[in-house]
């Protein structure tokens, strides 16, 4: 599957391939074309700040960077790659804030600068291509917008289009036709899995703030904080989420998150701790409520076989059999075996050396992921089938 982004002034469409990075012709915006049914936005971690474009001072402009999110954004693509062979559709503006906000209209976000705008359409274009390559692919998907707030309480804020006082108004009005139908998560309203209401999806056990509540980082709203109290200040969601997002049409759901500083953004060993965790729980959020399982990530690697043999410059790794209640692996050299479930938590990692060995992993029977690494080289995930 590959990705389509259509140009209307070239009239023509241009096709991206999964795992490529591609850029906009002035450099400023990038896109990594992923190949699963989850899309990560970074409109305001930008640093350049080219003399080309002008600084924006028009009426209502803000210019604040939101500090560390482009590094959060590349910490998410980094922890897919490490546990899953797929990985997210990433679009990231490099600019900072003064020069353009892709989380504006048109107008506000390049002050009507024409060379701004132009920058502008090539991000809204790369986000497109991902959405209409999700849809195609899946049927329905997600998109998370990260961005950073320094509000006093520490915590996410998620936001789907919905205000405090939207929060704060009870079950009843969110459930409501009219305000539905005014949420990034309209489709997901309609079609998930288990037929829960949006109230449900926003605050109930199974929301995405109550699980990353529940990992350690508070959010709003959830099981645990189900709104902003009156005069708490809170994002409910910008243009990004509100354009993109299923309110006006298909099935790709949109929600904004907000993060605070200490202990997410400021250190990088904070943000590929949380983007791990970001990670899990998104992909339960897919699994309970679009997919009904992992599959979507089972197709990212590759499929089970009675001998799996991969070859690498100086050496190779056989691993045998599959299905199995234990296997063999026969490596060339010795090397690091890693286990992790379908959802990429890691379950075991064990040193072998070279030669070949039997490992009984002391697992139930199930699906899990498994690879072979050695002098910085690693095999492809594959499936591994243990029997009882």
């Amino acid at each position: 599957m590959f990705c389509l982004l259509w140009f209307p002034l070239l009239g023509a469409a241009q096709t991206f391939l999964p795992g490529q990075t591609y850029w906009s012709a002035d450099g400023y915006i990038e896109y990594r074309c992923g190949s699963l049914p989850l899309i990560i936005t970074a409109p305001h971690g930008g640093y350049l700040s080219p003399d080309s474009l002008p600084t924006r001072a028009c009426q209502g402009a803000s210019t604040v960077q939101d500090g560390f999110t482009l590094e959060l954004a590349q910490a998410i693509d980094s922890i897919y790659a490490l546990y899953h062979a797929c990985r997210p559709h990433i679009i990231i503006s490099h600019l900072h804030r003064r020069k353009l906000d892709p989380n504006r209209d048109s107008s506000e976000a390049s002050c009507d600068d024409a060379r701004s705008m132009a920058v502008w359409r090539a991000f809204h274009g790369f986000v497109q291509a991902a959405r209409d390559t999700v849809q195609q692919k899946y049927g329905k998907g997600l998109l998370l917008d990260l961005h950073g707030h320094a509000h006093t309480l520490a915590r996410i804020e998620l936001g789907y289009q919905l205000t405090g006082d939207h929060l704060r108004s009870g079950d009843s009005a969110i459930n409501s036709t009219f305000r539905v139908q005014r949420s990034g998560i309209r489709s997901l309203v309609a079609l998930n899995l288990g037929a829960q209401t949006h109230s449900q999806l926003l605050r109930g056990p199974q929301a995405l703030g109550s699980w990353l509540h529940a990992s350690g980082y508070p959010s709003v709203p959830s099981q645990q904080d189900t709104a902003p109290q009156v005069g708490e200040p809170f994002f409910s969601g910008g243009y990004i989420t509100e354009r993109h997002s299923s309110m006006f049409g298909g099935n790709v759901d949109a929600v904004q998150l907000e993060h605070f500083m200490t202990g997410i953004r400021n250190t990088a060993a904070n943000r590929a701790r949380y983007a791990d965790t970001l990670r899990l729980v998104t992909n339960r959020f897919l699994a309970t409520h679009y997919f009904g399982d992992t599959s979507y990530l089972a197709a990212c690697v590759t499929a089970p076989s009675a001998l799996f043999e991969y070859k690498y410059q100086d050496g190779w790794f056989k691993f045998y059999p599959n299905p199995g209640h234990e296997f063999y692996v026969d490596a060339e050299l010795a090397g690091e075996l890693q286990i992790c479930d379908m959802q990429g938590k890691a379950l075991l990692l064990q040193t072998l050396s070279e030669g070949k060995q039997l490992v009984s992993p002391p697992l139930p029977g199930g699906i899990y992921l498994l690879r072979f690494k050695t002098e910085g080289r690693a095999a492809h995930w594959i499936r591994w089938l243990k029997t009882q």
